[in-house]
């Protein structure tokens, strides 16, 4: 009998596809995947573009702090004795009336006074804008060279006694001002404080030389610009202090443009004419208090704190001006002892995040007051500065 071999069962390929559904299943979690992947990515690139932006604005609004700081604090050097004590308070909107006289051609040949500080407080909250006057390089002395010859007019010779030509350089600037204590004036207490330019240097002669050349020497007389005879000679009774190189600034903020922007104007012509230039991009406001310890109440005396609000210990209100609305300047706060400065800045763009947000806006600070709702970023920043140098 023959026996027939049994067939063999069909074997399974080891290679075989996906199926359909498998396909499908693995798609589908492939794409969760990714999708989370891409929205977790562009979580953090959000996050990382808000940080870029605030990083930016804090950068800004410290360098510009550190600047107008500066600054501020270096106000009034080289002009001791040139703040009379019965001036006005250093604020306001109309040219200041202490300080160095020096002379303008514009409009017209005249005196102007320079101020150590002079604020202007903005108009029912808006930004404040402040101008600081300082000399730089000078000895530190009260007089570095007595008069040989009395000067009595704008245009006369300065001619100080043998040798001390060597104290002055060419280009740099000058003080004549009385030395024997406050002269009777006009106006009392007022020692005169008349600026020139340096612009050449007769050793030979003892004679600081002022050409008209300089936009600072006038060609003639002009009145105001030496109050009285600055009297040299024997015994002589007036002197000349070296200032050093001039320092006139003005800060200031443009709201003009897209982004607001810090401007820093050299009124001094050193760098050209007083054309504003941008310190800093997205500081949108800036606000100055200052204040003055006038505690009047007996037996206090100055106690040596800057009160704000009731302060008990001295029975004083308010002794900054300016930190709020309605603020007027003390007559008898013409030094102030203290410069709180604050600035606000935003991003330079805006950011939808906040597109929700009620309640962001450019915040109070002082007597400014707050913005309208917006989607920038803000940051402030206050420092106080005390000018030690008036």
């Amino acid at each position: 009998m023959v026996i027939e071999p049994r067939p063999s069962a069909p074997r399974r390929s080891t290679d075989r596809a996906l199926t359909l559904v498998e396909l499908m299943v693995t798609l589908v979690i492939a794409g969760i995947v990714m999708s989370s992947s891409f929205l977790f990515f562009a979580g953090q690139r959000r996050v990382y573009d808000a940080q870029t932006k605030v990083l930016g604005v804090q950068q800004n609004i410290w360098a510009s702090m550190e600047t107008l700081s500066r600054f501020v604090r270096a106000a009034g050097t080289g002009m001791i004795g040139c703040v009379n004590v019965t001036d006005p308070t250093p604020t306001g909107t109309t040219a200041p009336l202490t300080g160095l006289r020096a002379y303008s051609a514009i409009p017209s040949p005249q005196m102007i006074r320079l101020a150590p500080l002079w604020i202007n407080n903005g108009a029912n909250g808006a930004p404040d804008a402040i101008t600081v006057v300082f000399g730089t390089g000078g000895f530190g002395s009260f007089s570095d060279a007595a008069l040989a010859a009395s000067v009595q007019n704008a245009n006369d010779n300065v001619v100080t006694t043998a040798g001390t030509t060597a104290a002055f350089r060419q280009g740099e600037f000058a003080l004549l001002l009385d030395t024997t204590g406050l002269p009777a004036g006009p106006p009392l207490g007022d020692r005169g404080c008349t600026l020139f330019q340096i612009t050449g240097i007769n050793a030979g002669a003892d004679t600081l030389l002022r050409a008209n050349t300089s936009v600072w020497n006038p060609s003639g007389a002009v009145a105001g610009l030496v109050p009285y005879d600055y009297i040299g000679g024997a015994s002589p009774k007036a002197g000349v202090r070296n200032f050093g190189t001039l320092s006139w600034v003005r800060f200031s903020i443009d709201a003009a443009g897209a982004s607001p922007r810090l401007m820093m104007t050299r009124l001094d012509g050193l760098a050209g004419p007083a054309t504003p230039q941008v310190l800093a991009d997205g500081i949108e406001d800036l606000q100055i208090a200052y204040a003055c310890d006038l505690t009047p109440v007996a037996p206090d005396g100055p106690d040596g704190v800057m009160s704000e609000g009731n302060d008990a210990a001295s029975r004083l209100g308010d002794e900054w001006t300016y930190n709020v609305a309605g603020d007027v300047p003390p007559a008898a706060c013409v030094r102030p002892q203290a410069v709180r400065l604050t600035l606000i800045a935003r991003t330079v763009d805006g950011d939808d995040n906040l597109a929700g947000a009620t309640n962001n806006m450019k915040p109070a600070a002082e007597d400014g007051v707050a913005g309208t709702k917006d989607n920038f970023r803000h940051r402030v920043l206050t420092t106080m500065v005390s000018p030690r140098n008036q």
